[in-house]
């Protein structure tokens, strides 16, 4: 009776619901952590703010560029061209010369050399500001379209990364609860078998039984303690991936609810599109965008330019260094071999690629949430089983005991039934996690978990 009650103590959360007050289920603050400080999940969050910023610098194509421009060059040699100035004036200087030679006004004109001029000056600068604005260039209307359409892909490629994590912490989560209520129905078995190698003991001391009674009763205690030795191992090993998920210390302690195994139910409506497809949808908007880009190649683009600033071969501010211009310039290219031509086919292409992965995808994805719920019917069934069976275990075993106690049961008959009763427990707590893993299935296929606003919003930066 003794050891009935022990293993009632032991399995309570396992086999019946307690009406005790317990402490609060620690699964939501799990997804909260896991949610807001997972590593991989904030790579996500860095790849959309990447993204964003590639929008911001699209549209900012759309305003005004100023530009400082300054340009100091020092030039030796170089092409030059001759100026025949002395060739010019000398012969005349020369009769000049002669004529006055002798006279009281006799003129002395020098012999002129003529003038080399360098193209490029010795010393130059230019500097400047530059004004730029486009009036009409279809092609940026485009891009910015196509930024925004990655923009919004990659925050419904976040959502999914989330939901998968959320499904993760929740199997991991129910894994340890399941790991740790299995250590409780083993420890209980372990007194339970304890109490059996002392009574063998007991008759053989007594003169009543074979020394090989103690020895099956060794045997059947040493094989719950190896058992024990690798539920434990598991068990750290669960705490550890409990605690990866949620980017905490592989030793830090995790609490699991009593309640953690006790059937819960699951939406079963679905939240809307599947994350996954809406970021395939966005990847078609931005290929469908690219064919227009594509497109848009073909007509011309005109801009304004104005210049204002300073020239010279020092730097001065006068009137005289003082340059300002004003410029349309239109780009049209008329003619590239087909290069344009291409690269729009190139793009249409793609678009009907990512249409046939996405018809793909949505096929799977509804067999995905056909077998989540198949598999949560199955579980469900499982566990009446399971429930039935422990009924039937646990009461074999209250009759075992009273027999055996009363001396009408052989060992092997008790520890038959003993080792009924263990597995019926360990069944029914594999069967209530193996459903509540299930159900947690259907919530991802369905994208039914509530996420915080900030990992789902939409609204364009």
């Amino acid at each position: 009776m003794r050891s009935i009650l022990l293993l009632a103590g032991l399995c309570g959360s396992v086999t019946a619901h307690s009406d005790v007050a317990v402490d609060a289920d620690p699964l939501a603050a799990y997804l909260a952590d896991a949610l807001a400080s997972n590593a991989a999940l904030k790579a996500q969050d860095f790849a959309v703010e990447a993204a964003a910023q590639g929008l911001g610098a699209a549209r900012a194509r759309r305003a005004p560029q100023l530009a400082l421009n300054a340009r100091y060059t020092v030039a030796d040699g170089g092409r030059a061209f001759e100026i025949p100035s002395g060739d010019l004036v000398n012969p005349a200087y020369q009769t000049l010369n002669q004529l006055t030679a002798g006279t009281p006004n006799a003129t002395q004109f020098p012999i002129i050399d003529n003038t080399r001029v360098n193209f490029l000056r010795r010393t130059e600068q230019d500097t400047r500001l530059t004004l730029s604005a486009p009036i009409y260039a279809p092609q940026i209307t485009e891009q910015i379209r196509i930024r925004a359409a990655e923009f919004e892909g990659s925050i419904a490629t976040r959502e999914a990364f989330a939901r998968t994590l959320v499904r993760d912490v929740k199997a991991a989560y129910f894994q340890l609860a399941q790991v740790q209520a299995g250590i409780r129905i083993l420890e209980a078995s372990q007194v339970t078998l304890a109490e059996n190698r002392r009574v063998a003991e007991a008759l053989v001391a007594a003169g009543k039984a074979t020394r090989d009674r103690v020895l099956r009763a060794e045997a059947e205690f040493l094989a719950i303690e190896q058992r024990l030795h690798a539920a434990r191992n598991s068990e750290r090993a669960a705490r550890r991936y409990l605690n990866l998920l949620r980017n905490r210390d592989e030793a830090d302690p995790v609490m699991v609810a009593e309640t953690a195994l006790s059937p819960s139910s699951v939406d079963k409506s679905d939240s809307g599109t599947r994350p996954e497809l809406r970021q395939i949808d966005f990847q078609i908007d931005a290929a469908d965008h690219a064919i227009r880009l594509a497109g848009s190649s073909f007509l011309p683009t005109l801009s304004f330019v104005a210049d204002s600033g300073v020239q010279g071969t020092s730097y001065a501010i006068d009137r005289d260094s003082d340059v300002s211009t004003a410029s349309l310039v239109l780009n049209w290219t008329l003619f590239d071999f087909g290069a344009r031509r291409a690269a729009e086919s190139q793009a249409r292409a793609q678009s009907q690629q990512l249409q046939a992965t996405r018809d793909d995808v949505r096929r799977q994805l509804d067999l995905a949430r056909l077998s989540a719920d198949d598999n949560a019917i199955t579980a469900e069934r499982a566990l009446r089983t399971a429930e039935a069976r422990i009924a039937a275990a646990e009461e074999g075993f209250r009759i075992a005991e009273k027999k055996r106690d009363a001396g009408q049961l052989s060992q092997i008959e008790f520890l038959d039934a003993e080792r009924a009763q263990t597995e019926a427990r360990l069944s029914l707590v594999i069967a209530r996690s193996e459903l509540q893993t299930a159900r947690a299935e259907q919530e991802y296929a369905r994208a039914a978990y509530p996420l915080p606003a900030t990992l789902v919003s939409s609204a364009t930066p």
